[in-house]
């Protein structure tokens, strides 16, 4: 509930604003089967998203289909699903939710099936995380010896756990034949774990091919080996592509101090020193103090040689000098009052340019969400990004919008 209840977005002065539904809940039920029925809040996080990106010549849309698809009625997952097919209308994308309780009664031969098989599942799992171990790999997913993979909501979701040659069960402790029974029963109420999903996704719809992130990929190391066991084709695996998108201000600004997407990943400070020294010259206060110091040698030179013939001058000469001296300070200290200006835009459109392309330490696609570019851009961005990113390139990619030619 922690990781989906909130979302990322950056205000019209391009400061990150994090808006959460934190409605409390009775029960940790799964999130295909939790609620947004806490209207109050589900209306203060519209409210907050209003404020947050403002009105543009897009978000009246934009808002049309957050309050179409977040209703009281609606679930996390059934809510996003509505918004993801408005954000992908036309691309031919299909939306299935596994947490559906008729889906559940298609799942009951491999629910059964993972409980029957419980042994061989554990031993093949124990030789696969040695084999990973031995060659220098880490393990993503640490799971016991009592863990089943499997879930069971009561109505609050618990892990169903082994314990000898019976099966604790919210509680109850069940026979194996008990178990079935209560699977053949009430389906619904079973889930796979982290281990035993992308099983079910295929035994539901045979895949050919699944693109997944980073983390993904590598805990199907682990998994791989469970598609034999259970007679379930393996898909091939494949990384998603991944994309950092930057709009025109951000791409000319990076341009013009030369600051790279690499930078940015690392420590902002020191990106924000090196173009803050290449902005003012580092000597300019000794450079004050050679000029104050030519201009009164001067003025004494000039002093000495052509007041000789009336000395009554030289009281009006210093008076005069220290209104030149109060002058050249006064100079000064409006240079350094305008790099100190310059130094505070500057390091604010850095960190501006750092909370829009890498917020929050990690990669945008990980942090910041969509509606932040549809309510700049509407949601022919969706389209150019869709035309735009190389699904096959396996290199971070990043997707320029002055390349975009809308119209």
């Amino acid at each position: 509930f922690a990781e989906v209840n909130h979302v990322l977005l950056l205000n019209r002065s391009g400061e990150p604003c994090r808006i959460s539904y934190d409605a409390p809940r009775e029960h940790e039920l799964p999130i295909a089967e939790t609620r947004l029925s806490h209207e109050p809040e589900l209306q203060k996080v519209k409210g907050l998203l209003v404020n947050c990106l403002g009105e543009t010549d897009f978000t009246g849309e934009l808002y049309a289909a957050v309050d179409a698809a977040y209703t009281p009625d609606d679930t996390f997952v059934s809510a996003f699903g509505k918004l993801m097919a408005r954000l992908t209308r036309g691309t031919g994308v299909l939306f299935f939710n596994p947490g559906d309780p008729e889906v559940k009664q298609f799942a009951v031969p491999l629910f059964r099936d993972i409980v029957e098989r419980q042994q061989e599942l554990h031993e093949l799992l124990e030789r696969t995380n040695a084999r990973l171990t031995e060659t220098g790999y880490h393990i993503q997913v640490e799971k016991g010896t009592d863990a089943t993979h499997l879930f069971y909501a009561a109505p609050d979701r618990q892990p169903v756990l082994r314990e000898g040659d019976r099966f604790v069960v919210a509680g109850a402790r069940l026979s194996r034949d008990e178990l079935l029974a209560r699977i053949d029963r009430e389906p619904e109420r079973f889930s796979p774990d982290v281990m035993t999903r992308p099983l079910l996704q295929s035994f539901l719809f045979p895949v050919l091919s699944q693109k997944g992130g980073p983390a993904e990929i590598a805990y199907l190391a682990q998994v791989n080996p469970l598609f034999e066991l259970f007679g379930v084709p393996a898909p091939v695996h494949r990384p998603r592509p991944s994309v950092t998108v930057i709009e025109r201000r951000f791409e000319q600004f990076m341009q013009q101090h030369h600051i790279t997407f690499e930078d940015l990943t690392g420590d902002i400070e020191q990106v924000v020193n090196r173009v803050l020294a290449g902005s003012f010259p580092q000597d300019i206060e000794a450079r004050f103090q050679r000029f104050r110091d030519t201009v009164q040698q001067a003025f004494n030179d000039f002093s000495e040689e052509t007041l000789t013939f009336d000395p009554s001058l030289r009281d009006f000469a210093r008076q005069t000098f220290g209104k030149i001296d109060y002058a050249i300070n006064t100079f000064e200290s409006k240079v350094f009052a305008a790099h100190k200006r310059k130094e505070k835009q500057t390091r604010e459109r850095i960190y501006r340019l750092w909370h829009a392309l890498y917020p929050e330490r990690r990669l945008q696609e990980r942090s910041l969400n969509v509606t932040y570019f549809i309510a700049r851009y509407g949601f022919d961005f969706i389209g150019f990004l869709f035309e735009t990113m190389d699904s096959e390139e396996t290199a971070h990619q990043l997707v320029y919008l002055s390349e975009w030619h809308r119209g």
